[in-house]
């Protein structure tokens, strides 16, 4: 039964303070919550000390170079996560009756596919749904920014744990080893020992990126990379290794003539289509990447959202250059 203290207390909390809370307890940092709030990094202290006091409650455990929320302060976030996303909501749901009301998405998306793929196909969303603007993020690191709501949703090949998000199947994606087909003429590449003397393209120095990338997911396969696609007596042929530490580079790299290189097949289409890349080794398969989109279980209520994710979610394989 709820005391009049309490009912007295909860009623002490501000809107403010409480909004100031939640934002620091998914970013964990009081210097990085002040940026993204706008406001000074004592501003954020002196809210978040205050909403402590009205309610006589510690909700931060501040020893120790990490933050971390007190069992209350885990109990208030999981009760502020319901409470702003219902506001947002609402406001979403009065916006209906405004004779015009844009509604916003923001978008995260892994750097090539979203440059390369993603821009290509979003026309038709944007002309089908004119009062929905998007905003896009490119980035290699994208689940923090889709825990801190900085983003609406994000489209990525990296399997994702965290609890309370929602994850919906896009497409599985090939990787191919591409090369100028000028590059292999004159370096007479026809077998996999012809690899020993030319440069390998690469991520990493260390040959990761053409090796293995596992996951522990249960029910998600694992993935094999180009190594472990080839037998086991040719597994040593890559030795000149260039380290290029990102994909356009690669790609750049193996039109150039550089070397021979390993990417995902989506991201070569046109090359691939006009001949300006080949793939040098088509009879060997590694294993295909698992996109997805990513999205918190409240957002995904969302109308806008929900609109987004079924439209991405309708396109072909073919439309991703998929087979």
């Amino acid at each position: 039964m709820f005391t009049m203290n309490y009912f007295h207390n909860w009623t002490a909390m501000d809107l403010y303070q409480l909004k100031t809370f939640f934002t620091l307890g998914k970013i964990r940092n009081f210097t990085k919550t002040a940026e993204h709030l706008c406001v000074t990094q004592s501003a954020v202290s002196h809210a978040v000390k205050k909403l402590e006091a009205s309610i006589e409650t510690p909700l931060i455990d501040r020893k120790g170079k990490h933050l971390t929320l007190t069992e209350a302060g885990k109990t208030l976030f999981r009760s502020c996560e319901k409470i702003f996303y219902e506001i947002e909501k609402v406001e979403q749901d009065m916006a209906n009756f405004k004779d015009t009301v844009i509604s916003s998405i923001r978008i995260g998306s892994t750097v090539e596919f979203g440059t390369t793929i993603l821009m290509n196909h979003i026309r038709d969303f944007l002309d089908t749904y004119p009062d929905i603007h998007l905003d896009f993020l490119f980035s290699h690191h994208l689940i923090e920014h889709l825990i801190q709501d900085q983003v609406d949703l994000i489209i990525d090949c990296k399997p994702h744990l965290h609890q309370n998000l929602k994850r919906i199947h896009l497409f599985r994606e090939q990787y191919i080893t591409i090369a100028s087909p000028e590059f292999i003429e004159i370096n007479r590449i026809t077998a996999l020992n012809d690899l020993e003397r030319v440069k390998i393209l690469s991520m990493d120095k260390d040959l990761e990126w053409w090796r293995n990338f596992i996951t522990a997911i249960p029910d998600l396969e694992w993935w094999r990379n180009f190594i472990t696609a080839i037998p086991a007596d040719k597994q040593d042929c890559l030795k000149n290794v260039m380290q290029i530490n990102h994909i356009r580079g690669l790609i750049n790299g193996a039109v150039a003539g550089i070397g021979i290189g390993f990417v995902p097949r989506y991201t070569v289409i046109t090359e691939l289509e006009t001949g300006t890349l080949v793939d040098p080794f088509p009879h060997i398969k590694p294993a295909a990447d698992e996109f997805h989109i990513y999205i918190k279980k409240e957002r995904l209520a969302f109308q806008k959202n929900q609109l987004l994710v079924d439209y991405l979610t309708r396109l072909k394989p073919s439309e991703f250059g998929v087979d």
